[in-house]
């Protein structure tokens, strides 16, 4: 009887693979349940802090843009300002969550093999959960402002999973340098808040192309959370809420273009992280 066991088979973990994923999604579950009951187990006021984060942030920067734009009535201003706000802190979470996780589970390493692909898998789950559950902020201020509801909110979803790319593909690759390089942990935060002043959050992206200079226009749609705030707001609320569409194509290539950057880098390294965890 042969006994020999093959530990890792040279097939797998060289790129994406969805079999391989869906070969080990019991892990995955198992994984995404133990940060959600982490997350929220031992909190006093539970999963009540998927609300209270992002209404604070809605309150000051909802009030700081409806001083400066008059344009739009108070209750829109703040109506704006939360769809954005409500994105970008899903793509910052997943981002941060995704740039940490394999140096946080580095105990799972030396026990059994798995796709590491899995780990910041994981974490986009417990995100997504998060984001649902603060959307309630997003329909109760469409009430309070009497905003009619659009055809273009069927395109909602499409934007929600480009901003869920933007945050994985980014994060991996920054979790990929955070095995060697401990102190990415520092960084990502400050990333994280001078992207939100760069991004169409507080302000609409016409708002920073009115007062940039036009050669910058196209250096500013390269943040790749343009097109997917943009795209957002434009499902939400239909109008002019994308600028131009090239720049909105261009903005979402990126999306794209840096999530195959960082899958490529991930399993680029995946081998290697042992030898440094």
């Amino acid at each position: 009887m042969n006994k020999d066991k093959v530990i890792i088979d040279s097939h797998l973990g060289s790129f994406f693979s969805f079999k391989e994923i869906i070969r080990y999604k019991s892990l995955l579950n198992n994984l995404a349940k133990r940060d959600f009951l982490v997350r929220y187990k031992q909190a006093f006021a539970g999963i009540m802090w998927a609300l209270v984060k992002p209404l604070i942030s809605i309150l000051i920067f909802g009030y700081i843009a409806s001083k400066i734009n008059s344009t739009e009535t108070t209750a829109l201003n703040f109506l704006y300002v939360a769809s954005a706000i409500l994105l970008w802190q899903l793509f910052s979470t997943i981002f941060n969550e995704v740039s940490n996780s394999i140096v946080g589970n580095a105990n799972l390493f030396s026990k059994v093999y798995f796709p590491k692909i899995i780990i910041p898998l994981s974490t986009i789950l417990v995100c997504l959960v998060d984001f649902f559950i603060s959307l309630i902020i997003l329909i109760i201020l469409f009430i309070v402002a009497g905003q009619p509801v659009h055809w273009q909110i069927i395109l909602a979803p499409v934007f929600i999973l480009l901003t869920v790319i933007n945050g994985f593909g980014i994060g991996l690759y920054f979790a990929t340098i955070n095995v060697k390089f401990r102190d990415v942990k520092f960084i990502v935060p400050v990333i994280i808040q001078f992207g939100m002043y760069i991004s169409p959050v507080i302000f609409s992206t016409t708002y920073y192309m009115e007062r940039l200079p036009t050669w910058v226009h196209w250096l500013f749609c390269l943040n790749p959370m343009v097109g997917a705030i943009d795209g957002f707001k434009y499902s939400l609320f239909g109008g002019n809420a994308i600028y131009d569409l090239n720049y909105f194509i261009l903005s979402i290539g990126v999306s794209f273009l840096f999530l195959c950057i960082g899958i490529k880098y991930f399993f680029k390294f995946e081998r290697s992280f042992v030898d440094y965890i």
